[in-house]
């Protein structure tokens, strides 16, 4: 586990500096709606973008089981996802899963998620969500999107603690 998290830890930078030095091939602003797409979560049960139409708000975790700030905030998303504010919810994207048959992956995700109590929903990426995933240059990444897909305010870029994200879901239920 600490040969991995170290490998991680150069991934991260790596990634890092490879999306700092292709982001001017992106378009100058991010999309502004999350994509329609079909998916599955890690026990292979199809999942749509029919889950943001469920509540008002929808926070949106992207993740990697190899990135350790990932992880660490992992239980305070499970606190978080467990006392949402009324008419808002938690989604995560496991982006290093690729696919329902990438056990290793789903593997890891499913020990991560269980070792932090963060039994929210969450998902595998699709090629459907690539309009926006495309636009992440760090992990974790969290995005939030009202009922029709519609992406609310910036993305948050970086680790955040239980209160933190609290904060942005209640200012970004009040700005709706």
């Amino acid at each position: 586990m600490v040969k991995k998290i170290v490998v991680s830890a150069i991934l991260v930078l790596s990634f890092v500096f490879v999306s700092m030095s292709v982001g001017a091939a992106y378009a100058a602003e991010p999309p502004k709606v999350f994509p329609a797409f079909s998916s599955q979560n890690l026990d292979g049960n199809p999942v749509t973008g029919d889950v943001f139409s469920m509540k008002k708000l929808t926070m949106i975790n992207l993740w990697a089981t190899w990135c350790p700030p990932c992880i660490y905030e992992m239980p305070d998303l499970g606190n978080l996802a467990r006392s949402m504010p009324e008419g808002s919810q938690l989604v995560g994207i496991v982006l290093d899963v690729e696919g329902p048959n990438d056990s290793e992956n789903i593997g890891d995700a499913k020990e991560i998620i269980s070792d932090s109590n963060a039994d929210f929903l969450q998902i595998m990426p699709s090629e459907d969500m690539e309009p926006v995933l495309g636009w992440v240059r760090a992990i974790p990444t969290t995005i939030f999107v009202d009922s029709k897909g519609q992406i609310i305010g910036d993305f948050v870029v970086g680790m955040r603690d239980e209160d933190a994200y609290r904060a942005e879901v209640e200012q970004r239920l009040e700005s709706m």
